[in-house]
């Protein structure tokens, strides 16, 4: 009988950590266009939208975390799923850091819907950094839960 590989080897773990970095590029785009004060509309001098464009991306933060768990879950019957928790984890840290600079960067660049300049805060833009960790915490958890519940000690023959 031989004995289960602990380690899938850097193929695996680097697709794990590279999928989360590239939906974060792709849902800082989304974020750009479909958030109130981002390409498409809303006014970004008005303070009012500043909430709906911070919950615009907790939101799709958190709907790329389920998604990344569902994945992961689906993964977890496989060999070496502690590395790939932990490049899932690492990859949505970097994919929710990567879904703001995208979208702040391409309002910078390409601009936004009416901003002011004379009003602090109208470029668009995250105010409540904490929506960074939204992804990450909910893929923390989910995996501390299924290691939990699903973990089994190895076996003596």
């Amino acid at each position: 009988m031989h004995e289960p590989r602990l380690w899938p080897g850097w193929p695996v773990v680097l697709r794990w950590l590279l999928a989360p970095l590239v939906a974060g590029i792709v849902l800082g785009v989304v974020w750009w266009l479909a958030a109130p004060g981002g390409r498409l509309y809303g006014d970004g001098s008005n303070y009012q939208d500043w909430l709906p464009r911070d919950l615009v991306f907790a939101g799709l933060g958190a709907l790329a975390a389920v998604v990344v768990v569902i994945f992961v879950v689906r993964a977890h019957v496989r060999f070496g799923f502690a590395a790939r928790y932990l490049a899932v984890l690492v990859g949505s840290g970097l994919g929710s850091l990567l879904m703001w600079l995208t979208g702040t960067g391409l309002g910078r660049v390409i601009g936004s819907s009416r901003t002011d300049p004379k009003v602090d805060g109208s470029a668009f833009g995250l105010d409540t950094l904490s929506a960074l960790a939204l992804w990450p915490a909910i893929v923390a958890i989910v995996v501390l839960a299924l290691v939990t519940v699903l973990w089994s000690p190895p076996t003596r023959r």
